[in-house]
């Protein structure tokens, strides 16, 4: 991870995200392919109120001077703020420039505007503390009645967020871990809650 200041004093960090895999089902499949496939720049004020993404990511990016990143940043297309919704002026943050409208329609996106990650098949990698490899990726059951779900798994372990953020495929490896942790932190409580025996189960000494 990058930090730098722009020539407004705007101070930045910019990371890489590298998807393992993406299967995406829609037709938009060539445009999506673009970014989500061959991985992006995340970019984001200090302050979270301007995130942006660039993809795919420039040839080492990372060793480049403040002001190439400030030009950078620049060329970035601008997501979603914090609280805010998608201008619908600007077109599409999430896919390039060339992506055709009546292409861009068939994507599938969610109330606030936001490309619905649920079709998508993005999985991303991240590293646990000791090396063990985690992949997240948001689980659509074939049930339209069961919510879906961010899942994180090992190759020992499956792990089910319920709630999640919704730019979870921008956020730094340190915050899937920590979304992670959370995930953790709520299988245990329900492994570690008492069995609740119901009013028709058997007595035990019967």
């Amino acid at each position: 991870m990058r930090e730098f200041r722009d020539r407004h004093g705007r101070h930045w960090r910019v990371w890489e995200v590298i998807p393992e895999a993406i299967h995406p089902l829609t037709k938009a499949e060539d445009y999506l392919a673009e970014c989500y496939r061959d991985g992006w720049l995340a970019f984001e004020t200090l302050d979270g109120v301007d995130k942006r993404r660039l993809c795919p990511p420039p040839y080492a990016w990372d060793q480049r001077t403040e002001e190439d990143l400030a030009q950078l940043a620049e060329r970035a297309e601008r997501l979603r703020p914090a609280g805010g919704t998608r201008p619908r002026t600007s077109g599409p943050a999430d896919l390039p420039p060339s992506a055709p409208s009546n292409v861009v329609a068939t994507i599938p996106r969610d109330e606030e505007g936001n490309l619905d990650s649920r079709y998508l098949g993005v999985v991303r990698t991240f590293l646990y503390p000791g090396g063990q490899v985690w992949r997240a990726h948001v689980v659509a059951p074939d049930d339209l009645d069961t919510p879906s779900v961010l899942r994180f798994s090992s190759d020992t372990h499956v792990i089910d967020l319920t709630e999640w953020p919704a730019d979870w495929l921008d956020l730094r490896d340190s915050a899937l871990l920590e979304l992670l942790h959370i995930g953790k932190s709520m299988q245990e409580r329900r492994q570690d809650a008492p069995l609740q025996r119901r009013h028709d189960d058997p007595d035990s000494d019967a």
